[in-house]
């Protein structure tokens, strides 16, 4: 059921310092109607056992490992370079590997229908043929954001950013050099994000992480969008920690969705690549210019990959929450860790809005030593060895549980007194969850806080 949005919605706002969104972005007042009609949603999630046969799938492709694609004749190549295809073909599937592939075309079909699902059931019994919103498949994570935000953004924009991982920090702060001012505000916090906005007409779009990287803070995405939606302000969700299963930002509100597909949905550290699903008629346009011009496509074997591991990632993610659930009880008791942040927790700051946005509290636990940076360096050690059942890694959402040090590791490059006004202090420990079990996972993690 799709809903309108609700009467404490901020009313459509002039914009001061900017000009409209619809004289900028031709696509923004049709993608406003698209998300009124088809987008927000009350049901928060697909259905569990729809998701699953979704990922499942009724196969893979085969891997089109190859760089270019012969063509019939003359008119067909002048055809397919012009974006014109045939049938369910994506445009520029079948031309040049840089542009598109069809097994990473199937991958972009799968991660379009795991985040929006409801869309596309809407416009087919309305009977609409043009797609709502649109997917594309990257290198990595940070291509994908970087190519969202050269398209999106200009000379004289700002962007508004919560505290995210280390190197989108970086990237949003280097940016400056050429004219894109990067601002940071606590995005957990809804008055913060209203203020930021109020101060500063020039943001032209909104970037946040939910949980956050790593202290797990949640932002209310269904009321910031309210917020950007009336100033004409795109909002772009990373939704790299919950994945589709946990989390759907779209039926929230969000106009951009992007992911790491390393983390939870190849969920097997074999594999690095990105996603950016958003407007179809910007992503088939401006989006598909930066992507084609700056290269950051996946190989085939890659997507293949992805597409491969994505089949189990529902049962994976579960039992992951639910091991996840055991140890962070297990850690909330002991005595070395002064603080543990699990969204998971019935205590937890946010829990009602947990369950408003995410299915389960997921697989992600960052606690705080009391020992501070020499304390976590202690237990990091332990799991650095090679027999213990999770590894010393900077990753996260593998089937192999990973331990890290976000202050000289993943958040290292974030300024010190950034780092330590978000929370990401010298005795702060991000963990992942993976499939080993929580009777081992527990185990080792008493004997290596049993020294501190």
């Amino acid at each position: 059921m799709t809903v309108a949005a609700p009467s404490e919605a901020a009313p459509r706002l002039a914009l001061r310092g900017r000009e409209d969104a619809h004289a900028r972005w031709d696509w923004w007042e049709w993608w406003l109607r698209q998300k009124q009609l088809r987008v927000r949603d009350d049901e928060r999630q697909l259905d569990a056992g729809l998701f699953r046969a979704i990922c499942a799938g009724t196969g893979l492709p085969a891997i089109e490992q190859r760089s270019n694609f012969a063509f019939a004749s003359a008119q067909d190549g002048a055809r397919r370079f012009a974006g014109v295809s045939s049938g369910d073909e994506r445009p520029f599937t079948a031309v040049y590997t840089r542009l598109g592939n069809p097994t990473t075309a199937y991958l972009e079909r799968v991660m379009l229908q795991l985040e929006a699902h409801h869309v596309a059931e809407k416009a087919q019994a309305a009977g609409e043929t043009e797609p709502t919103i649109g997917s594309l498949i990257f290198s990595s994570g940070m291509a994908a954001i970087s190519t969202l935000l050269l398209a999106l953004l200009r000379q004289g924009d700002a962007l508004l950013l919560g505290s995210v991982y280390g190197n989108t920090d970086s990237l949003a702060r280097g940016l400056g050099k050429f004219g894109i001012e990067a601002v940071f505000c606590d995005t957990s916090d809804l008055a913060a994000v209203a203020k930021a906005l109020e101060e500063r007409p020039d943001v032209a779009a909104v970037l946040l992480e939910s949980p956050e990287n790593p202290t797990l803070r949640i932002a209310d995405i269904r009321r910031i969008s309210w917020l950007t939606e009336a100033r004409g302000i795109p909002l772009i969700v990373d939704n790299t920690f919950c994945s589709p299963y946990l989390q759907q930002p779209f039926r929230l509100g969000a106009d951009f969705v992007v992911h790491s597909l390393t983390k939870f949905i190849n969920g097997h550290s074999s594999s690095i690549a990105g996603a950016v699903l958003g407007p179809f008629r910007f992503m088939r346009s401006e989006m598909f210019t930066w992507y084609r011009d700056l290269g950051p496509s996946p190989s085939p074997f890659e997507s293949w990959l992805n597409a491969l591991c994505l089949q189990d990632l529902a049962v994976r993610v579960d039992a992951q929450c639910t091991t996840a659930e055991h140890v962070a009880h297990f850690l909330h008791r002991q005595p070395p860790l002064t603080r543990v942040y699990y969204p998971g927790f019935e205590d937890f700051s946010q829990r009602e809005l947990v369950r408003q946005q995410m299915r389960r509290g997921g697989s992600m636990i960052t606690f705080e030593l009391r020992g501070g940076a020499a304390a976590a360096h202690t237990l990091l050690d332990y799991f650095g060895r090679r027999d213990t059942p999770m590894e010393l890694a900077v990753s996260l959402g593998s089937s192999i549980s990973y331990i890290q040090h976000p202050a000289s590791m993943t958040h290292a490059g974030v300024p010190e007194p950034v780092r330590l006004a978000r929370g990401i202090t010298p005795g702060l420990v991000r963990l992942s969850i993976g499939l080993e079990g929580e009777s081992v996972l527990i185990e080792h993690l008493r004997r290596a806080l049993a020294p501190l």
